[in-house]
């Protein structure tokens, strides 16, 4: 018997399994790092690995599951799908929209922290406003001139950037426009392959060297670069982070008194910034950052001191006191004991003070004492001329007539038409006043109930019309004057309007056949859009749906545009060749311009169908040139 060893059990360990993805668990390229894979470059190299286009992954399994975001449908799942080719670079921005898309498809793929693929981890700290451009951008050295098997090719998120216009990596400008069929591609589309162009489908890199970079080229790279930095360091961002150490370290520039003056920044913007929190631009922060000389990412996320310890706000020691003492003095006594004393502005005017708070700090006195001996020295030289009052029973009938005329009262009107302020009308004259608002508050309350009333008719019209069509027949400009006030009814006019029947195709195809037979023994024939517009139609449904009709209409209306320009030529020849023979006959030579001014309404013929005319009429004449 042979000698049997045994071995000790042995049992390998299972990995933890989370569970089955939908879609393929593919992860993304470049995470924390300045080249880190965008969004849109994502959900195209997701289309690749299941083996079909970009545009059935996103009809099919991405856009059903996302709800609306706008409208009275927001928050519902749509049953078309809505067009997003358009706009589809804000997928990788850091709105409610991109935040959506992640959600999604970290769902269906299992991958987490898709957000680093998108400006979401910056949401709160730098704004959306002009943050991405909207066509697709790329490096062609990245790509390369072949495809490269080692790494499959994706579109980096840092190209997605406004700001960006260079490669950092090989110092060349980002191309926009397809060397083969030299059109613009839009940020994703339907046939959208990274590294490919979404139109020719002809391959996007190249090779070569970098170009030459002059001062102009370094400062973009250098705004590659600090864009990078924020990508490469997008995982280790606070969730909560917010614009407050920025909001402390643009207060503490102003104190220093190295910003804003150097930065490019307007002062309204640095001042929404401390005061009313708002998020800063893109564009504002690279120039903030580069002015201080301190990097974004920093700026951002740390508490940086650049006041020196400093308290105070920088201020200039000569802020208030441009101009001396004595002279300011001078001028002040000067004004005081002039017959015709000059105000306060005007004085500060010719010492080249834009306000009088300056003269007032140093000389509060003097100031009080010119404020005071002005008045009456106008008084005195009749410069005010004093208008006698306005008659109370003046003011009581224009009151009365105005509560008898039909139509809504505006005080402002009454009181300015005498002279007087609208408070006058509020003393003594309660009676009238009241009744006044009384009338203009039921006349109000009858045109909104009339607009109720045409709401509510207009449910029961076929078709139903839209709230815009409302809103111009009650004689608004806009339409939020009908949603303001009746929210309900005109949310029941657009569901009304969305839900309503559909009719039956038979009966619409059989509508449509008679249009089109009636046009072909209607006379004059009608034009094809003429008929698109009679049937509320789309062009090339009709014309797919009776192509022989619409071939026949289409036929005779040409045919009849042909006779009406022949008609049109044998008019005008038989005219110019009147007019020719009348100058003949007169010893004139009938010239093109003579013949032009002879003919009737010359403004109603083409010169050029005129100038062939007289050369037809001159050679059946033989006339010489």
């Amino acid at each position: 018997m042979r000698n049997v060893t045994l071995y000790d059990a042995w049992e390998p360990s299972r990995a933890a399994v989370t569970g089955r993805s939908y879609l393929a668990h593919l992860e993304p390229i470049g995470i924390d790092s300045a080249a880190a894979e965008s969004l849109t470059g994502y959900v195209s190299r997701l289309a690749a690995v299941h083996a079909v286009d970009t545009g059935v992954l996103i009809s099919r399994e991405l856009l059903p599951r996302i709800p609306l975001m706008k409208g009275v449908s927001a928050g519902e799942f749509p049953t078309e799908i809505p067009e997003y080719s358009f706009g589809a670079h804000a997928l990788n921005g850091s709105g409610d929209r991109s935040r959506l898309w992640v959600a999604v498809i970290e769902r269906l793929t299992y991958v987490e922290r898709l957000d680093l693929l998108t400006a979401l981890p910056w949401a709160r700290a730098i704004s959306c406003v002009h943050l991405l451009r909207p066509c697709r951008a790329w490096c062609s050295l990245c790509y390369g001139k072949t495809p490269s098997g080692v790494q499959p090719p994706y579109e980096r998120l840092l190209w997605a950037f406004q700001l960006v216009a260079v490669c950092p990596i090989h110092r060349r400008r980002l191309t926009t426009v397809c060397p083969s069929c030299g059109r613009e591609q839009r940020a994703l589309s339907a046939k959208h392959r990274p590294g490919y162009c979404s139109r020719c489908q002809c391959w996007l890199g190249s090779d070569g060297a970098a170009d030459n970079i002059n001062d102009a080229g370094a400062q973009d790279i250098r705004v590659a670069e600090m864009v990078g930095e924020l990508l490469a360091q997008g995982s280790s961002v606070p969730a909560d982070l917010g614009t407050e150490l920025f909001r402390a370290n643009v207060a503490s520039a102003s104190v220093s008194g190295r910003f804003p003056l150097r930065s490019g920044n307007r002062r309204r913007d640095v001042r929404d910034w401390v005061r009313y929190a708002a998020v800063p631009r893109m564009d504002s922060l690279i120039a903030l950052s580069r002015c201080l000389d301190v990097p974004l990412i920093r700026l951002l996320t740390e508490r940086i001191d650049l006041a020196g310890g400093r308290t105070e706000p920088h201020r200039s020691p000569k802020a208030h006191h441009k101009v001396a003492n004595a002279t300011v003095e001078a001028a002040l006594r000067g004004a005081l004991t002039a017959e015709a004393p000059a105000s306060l502005l005007e004085i500060a005017d010719k010492l080249g003070y834009k306000a009088v708070a300056s003269l007032r700090k140093r000389y509060p006195l003097l100031c009080q004492e010119i404020a005071d001996r002005r008045p009456s020295w106008i008084e005195a030289s009749g410069k005010i001329s004093v208008k006698p009052p306005v008659p109370r029973a003046a003011i009581e009938r224009a009151l009365a007539a105005e509560l008898k005329r039909e139509g809504i009262t505006n005080l402002q009107t009454v009181a300015a038409s005498f002279g007087v302020n609208k408070r006058r009308l509020y003393k003594g004259f309660h009676e009238v006043r009241r009744a006044i608002v009384a009338k203009n508050r039921a006349i109000r309350k009858q045109n909104v109930d009339a607009i109720a009333i045409a709401l509510q008719t207009a449910l029961d019209e076929q078709p139903v019309p839209t709230v815009t069509e409302m809103a111009r027949r009650l004689g608004f400009r806009c339409v939020s004057a009908v949603t303001s006030r009746f929210p309900e009814l005109s949310a029941e006019l657009r569901r009304k309007r969305r839900d309503k029947p559909t009719e039956p195709k038979t009966r619409k195809n059989a509508y449509v056949h008679q249009t089109l037979t009636e046009a072909l023994v209607e006379v004059p024939p009608p034009p094809c859009a003429e008929i698109v517009r009679r049937l509320r139609g789309h062009k090339t449904q009709i014309r797919e749906g009776f192509p022989d009709l619409w071939r026949a209409v289409r036929a005779r209306y040409v045919e009849y545009q042909r006779g009406v320009r022949r008609s049109n030529r044998e008019t005008i020849a038989s005219e110019v060749l009147r007019v020719v023979v009348e100058l003949r006959r007169k010893g004139i030579n009938p010239t093109y311009r003579l013949v032009f001014a002879a003919i009737p309404e010359p403004q109603r013929h083409f010169p050029s169908l005129v100038e062939d005319a007289v050369r037809a009429a001159r050679c059946e004449l033989s006339i010489g040139p």
